[in-house]
C-alpha cells in the first residue's frame, strides 16, 4: 500500500503539479525535493520554499542530482512523482522505491523524448503536442505509459502559451489518474520504441538566429525561445540584441538576409533567406525592451555572429 509519496521537481510545471497533488489528496505529497536553480530564468525556487513552509512539508534543495539517492534512502518513500527533473534517475535508485517513479513529459511519447520537447515542437512547426504521464525506467523517457493528453499548436502560440497548455494537460492527467496510481490500479502501456524521436539539450547560446533561413523557420525559432526562456538573438556589430516576437510579412519579399529594409508603424521589416519578418519587441543586452521601430533603423544589417 502506498502511504508515503515524495515529489521531485522544479520550474513552473513542477510547482503547478505539486499544488494539484494536495488538492486531489490533501496532505500529498509528504516530502518535496527541488533544485537550487536561482540562476535559471525559469526558476520557481522561492515559490517552492514558500509552499513547503505554508504546508509544513519537508523540503530538500539540491545543487545537483547526485544527492537524490541519499534523500530517498533516508525518507523511504513508497512512490515518487517527478515533474521538471533534468537527469536520468539511475536504475539503482529506481529499484529502491517499491511502487516506482511516475513522471510527466511534455510530449506524446514516444515522440520527442529528452530535452526541451515543447521548444523543439515549435521549432519543427508541429501542429500538436501534449503531455504523457508514465512510469520511469532507466532510459530517456522510455517507460510504460499511464495516459496522454494532447493539445493543438496554433500559429500564434509561443513557448509561454504551450507551457500553459501543458499545465492544463498535467492537471487533467493527475486528476484522472493519481488516485489509481496510489491504489495500484493505473494502466501500464509499453511504448512503441520503433516510433521514437529524441531532442537534444538546448543552451542560451543556441538562440542565435540564422537570417538565411526562411521567414517561417525564423518565426518558429523566435517564438520557441521567447519568455520565460532566454530568447532568440542576433548582433548589430558587436552588440547582442534579443528579438522577442515577430509576425510574418504578408507579401513576397526579396532582400539581403538580415537587412532592415522598411520601418513601419507595426515594426521594423527584416529580410530573411525567403520572405521577411516584421519585428515586434527587441532588447539590446542588459537594456530595456522597445518596439523595434523605435530603436532600429533602415539599412541596419543583423549578423549571425559577434564581430571582433
Amino acid at each position: 500500500m502506498i502511504e508515503k509519496v515524495l515529489f521531485i521537481g522544479s520550474k513552473s510545471l513542477g510547482l503547478s503539479c505539486l499544488r494539484l497533488l494536495d488538492n486531489i489528496k490533501p496532505g500529498s505529497p509528504d516530502v518535496i525535493v527541488t533544485l537550487k536553480d536561482i540562476n535559471d530564468s525559469r526558476s520557481k525556487l522561492e515559490e517552492f520554499k514558500s509552499y513547503a513552509e505554508k504546508k509544513n512539508k519537508v523540503l530538500y534543495v539540491l545543487d545537483k542530482h547526485t544527492g537524490l539517492k541519499k534523500i530517498i534512502e533516508e525518507e523511504k518513500p513508497d512512490l515518487c512523482i517527478v515533474v521538471g527533473w533534468y537527469w536520468i534517475i539511475r536504475k539503482e535508485i529506481l529499484s529502491i522505491v517499491p511502487y516506482g517513479f511516475v513522471g510527466m513529459h511534455a510530449s506524446i511519447l514516444p515522440k520527442y523524448r529528452g530535452f526541451a520537447p515543447l521548444v523543439w515542437a515549435l521549432i519543427n512547426d508541429e501542429l500538436k503536442s501534449g503531455v504523457t504521464l508514465f512510469y520511469l525506467d532507466d532510459g530517456i523517457d522510455t517507460g510504460d505509459i499511464i495516459a496522454c493528453e494532447e493539445f493543438s499548436i496554433d500559429s500564434k502560440d509561443t513557448i509561454m502559451t504551450l507551457i500553459g497548455k501543458s499545465e492544463k494537460c498535467c492537471e487533467k492527467l493527475l486528476k484522472n489518474n493519481y488516485q489509481d496510481i496510489l491504489n495500484g490500479k493505473s494502466k501500464r502501456i509499453p511504448q512503441n520504441h520503433a516510433e521514437a524521436s529524441y531532442c537534444s539539450e538546448r543552451k542560451p547560446a543556441d538562440g542565435l538566429i540564422d537570417w538565411k533561413a526562411s521567414d517561417k523557420k525564423i518565426y518558429n525559432f523566435i517564438r520557441a525561445q521567447s519568455e520565460p526562456y532566454p530568447g532568440a538573438y542576433t548582433y548589430i556589430n558587436s552588440k547582442k540584441i534579443y528579438i522577442w516576437n515577430t509576425e510574418i510579412f504578408p507579401y513576397p519579399y526579396y532582400g539581403v538576409p538580415g537587412t532592415i529594409s522598411q520601418i513601419t508603424d507595426e515594426g521594423a521589416v527584416v529580410a530573411c533567406g525567403e520572405g521577411a519578418l516584421v519585428l515586434g519587441n527587441v532588447q539590446f543586452e542588459n537594456e530595456k525592451k522597445y518596439p523595434s521601430q523605435k530603436i532600429l533603423h533602415f539599412g541596419t544589417r543583423f549578423q549571425s555572429f559577434q564581430s571582433t
